[in-house]
């Protein structure tokens, strides 16, 4: 069964490569435009690897939302780490919604 410390690690892995950061950069409080220099071409292509290696939905306006590592981890082990899939099923519906 995967942790939510072994969904935090695959993030940061995830994250310091797609972002070009180091891992010791991705603390909780790093802004995300400000530490990170996520804008928002970035975001985009960094949650769609999210979703690709996760197997989760981001909702759409989740980019609103976050501003810092701290909060994407949150999101993410959330979704990710949901034994029920309510969570993910719930992205995947909004986000299958705002698009038609």
């Amino acid at each position: 069964m995967t942790t939510p410390g072994d969904l935090t690690q695959r993030l940061r892995g995830l994250s310091s490569e797609q972002l070009s950061v180091s891992p010791a950069q991705l603390v909780p409080d790093a802004s995300l435009l400000d530490d990170l220099g996520v804008d928002s071409l970035a975001a985009i292509e960094w949650g769609m690897s999210i979703e690709d290696v996760f197997g989760i939905s981001l909702p759409e306006n989740s980019w609103e939302r976050v501003v810092t590592y701290g909060m994407v981890e949150e999101l993410v082990v959330g979704l990710a780490a949901d034994p029920s899939g309510s969570a993910g099923t719930g992205a995947r519906a909004s986000s299958t919604a705002s698009r038609s």
